[in-house]
Formats: structure tokens, C-alpha cells, sequence
């Protein structure tokens, strides 16, 4: 039976060369990225043994779990291997992390007392008893009834709720990947400008990485200094959502 992945989980095209859009339209990618940008966590993959680490508690059980995600060259390559390793169970380490747990869902005749039994402690199960001289009609008002009744059923975003996971690791909340994609890129070329000593310009920023912001004043009070302020707002607040990921995932919260 195929486990499955409530949030979208992603797509290679090939492992030893993977297209970069379809990893980037996965969350489940930039939870990996968040940890490999984590200072502390990359520490510990260094050196797990380090006393400073020994009180971590969640900390290590993230580090328990994920593993080393240090790598050196392109980081969709690494995020490929990282995903496919496979563990001891011979599941993969995505599917491990990520994935919903195998459940046992059918619709079935139930002949012995002992699968009754079970069946009606288990809330997750509907035992329903038909009697064969029925009419058929009168069983379909009748099972819809109970359905209506016993029965949520939910089409669409809702069944997609990270909230509904029961995943070893899932989404503190909905989110909307553009959203990530953006926070993350924007990080990426802020880092890069501190690595290179140069001074970071947050109106190019936001031409880079593709932020607007919607003039809500009239045209004397929007001029170009008043446009840049706002543009600056919005390019911290974009930060903050990468910054605030990085910072929480070590607990495994993703994101914030």
C-alpha cells in the first residue's frame, strides 16, 4: 500500500539531474533548506558529540531524524539524495518524514465476531448492519442518512489541512509556496551580497525576487521616496518570514 503526502510533496524529473522548478513547488524543499541554512544545525551535523548540544533535546531528536543535510556543490542534487536515501525499513527518508502512515481503508463484508469487535471500538470505523429483505431504495435513503449523520465528508483544500497530518513532521500551517519561494530567494541573495561585503539595497531587492507593492495613496503622496519606504517594509517583512522558518525548524516547527 502507497503511503501519501498531504502537502505536495516533490517531483525530480531525475534524481542525478533534477529540475529545479518542480523541487521548488514542494514545501517539504525549503524545510530542508531552512535546516541547512541553520547555523546550530549545521554545527551539530559537524560535531554531534559537542557538549553544547547535550541539552538540546529537540534539537537532537530533529537531528535524529533528519540527519546530516550538510553538502557542497548544487543543493537540488543534495536535496535529491537526501530524500531518496533509504533508511533500514527500506522506506525513503521523505516518504519516512513526510509521509501519512498506512492505514487500512476499504469498504467490506464483515463475517467474524472478533473484526465486529474491533471495528466498533475504532472511531475511525462505521459498522453498519443491512438487513437483505430490504428494498434497495429504502437501503440507499437509509445509508445515506448514516453517512450524513456519522460521516464528514470533505472535498477540496480542507482535506488537505496540514492540521488533519498525522505525519511524523507536517506543516504547522497552510501555506502558499510562492510565498516560501520568494522569503527564501530573497534570503539567498541577501546572504550573498553580506558574503561579498556589499551593501544591500532592499528597492532592488524586491525587483529581483519579484515584490510589489499596491499604491494605496494619491499620486502627490506617492512619490519615489514614500514608494521606497514602503517597498523596504515589504522586503523586511519577506525576510522575516525566511529568518523565522530558519530559526524554528531546529524544534521541528515548519514554518514558524
Amino acid at each position: 500500500m502507497r503511503r501519501y503526502f498531504i502537502s505536495q510533496y516533490p517531483t525530480f524529473g531525475s534524481y542525478a539531474n533534477p529540475t529545479k522548478w518542480k523541487i521548488q513547488q514542494s514545501p517539504y524543499f525549503y524545510w530542508w533548506l531552512a535546516l541547512t541554512l541553520n547555523g546550530d544545525y549545521v554545527a551539530l551535523c559537524g560535531n554531534p558529540s559537542a557538549s553544547r548540544f547535550k541539552t538540546k533535546k529537540k534539537l537532537l531528536k530533529v537531528y535524529e531524524d533528519f540527519g546530516d543535510v550538510r553538502y557542497e556543490g548544487d543543493r537540488y542534487v543534495a536535496f535529491a539524495k537526501w530524500w531518496n536515501a533509504k533508511l533500514a525499513n527500506v522506506e525513503t527518508k521523505g516518504a519516512y518524514l513526510f509521509a501519512e502512515p498506512l492505514t487500512e481503508m476499504k469498504v467490506e463484508v464483515v463475517v467474524d465476531i472478533d473484526t465486529a469487535e474491533r471495528l466498533i471500538a475504532d472511531e475511525d470505523e462505521l459498522l453498519i448492519r443491512v438487513s437483505k429483505g430490504m428494498k434497495r431504495t429504502h437501503i440507499d435513503k437509509t445509508l445515506n442518512r448514516l453517512f450524513k449523520k456519522h460521516i464528514e465528508f470533505e472535498k477540496g483544500r480542507q482535506t488537505r489541512n496540514p492540521n488533519r497530518s498525522n505525519a511524523r513532521y507536517s506543516l504547522s500551517k497552510p501555506i502558499a509556496i510562492d510565498s516560501l519561494q520568494t522569503a527564501f530567494a530573497l534570503y539567498d541573495l541577501i546572504e550573498q551580497a553580506k558574503g561579498n561585503g556589499e551593501k544591500v539595497n532592499n528597492y532592488v531587492l524586491a525587483k529581483q525576487v519579484g515584490i510589489e507593492v499596491e499604491q494605496r495613496n494619491t499620486e502627490e503622496e506617492w512619490d519615489v521616496a514614500y514608494k521606497r519606504r514602503v517597498v523596504s517594509v515589504a522586503v523586511s517583512r519577506k525576510k522575516k518570514v525566511a529568518v523565522d522558518a530558519i530559526n524554528a525548524v531546529v524544534n521541528g516547527i515548519f514554518p514558524s
